[in-house]
């Protein structure tokens, strides 16, 4: 696979692969995509959106949230062509996103999933993510939070 800079002509493509309601919610957590959400995804100073190609096809998106002042990194929008889901695809999406972040002198990065999204879960662990339970008890509930040292892809 390879990767490159999302851009916004990439907002046909993403939508076509958040039509899926259960899609759509797992990956923005809102039931219902537009537009706007990916603009305002691209446009935002501090989120870095990736798109990656296979032979020449984009089959994956994901972006690098860089909170200076947390000194952290989060993967975010994580998204798979569904053609090309259960192929590994995933788990090559995350670990190129790892090795980006290696960019910043950051020692975690982070990434959040809804509890249901078991699927998600499994692949986030195969990528080297574990669970980190105190966030979700101190910071933020709604989700499952995991964590990865930086620079341990």
């Amino acid at each position: 696979m390879e990767i490159r800079n999302a851009k916004l002509s990439d907002e046909p493509t993403i939508a076509d692969w958040l039509q899926n309601d259960t899609d759509c919610f797992y990956a923005t957590g809102e039931d219902v995509y537009s537009a706007d959400m990916y603009r305002s995804w691209h446009e935002a100073p501090d989120q870095f959106g990736y798109i990656f190609m296979k032979e020449n096809h984009a089959v994956a998106y994901g972006e690098i949230w860089v909170d200076v002042e947390e000194q952290d990194l989060e993967l975010a929008h994580l998204i798979v062509h569904p053609s090309y889901r259960n192929k590994g695809i995933g788990k090559q999406l995350v670990r190129m996103l790892q090795k980006e972040c290696l960019d910043y002198d950051y020692p975690w990065v982070f990434l959040r999933i809804e509890p249901e999204n078991s699927r998600a879960k499994k692949c986030y662990t195969g990528a080297g993510f574990i669970e980190d339970l105190s966030l979700r008890t101190t910071f933020n509930s709604r989700w499952v939070w995991m964590k990865a040292k930086n620079g341990e892809a």
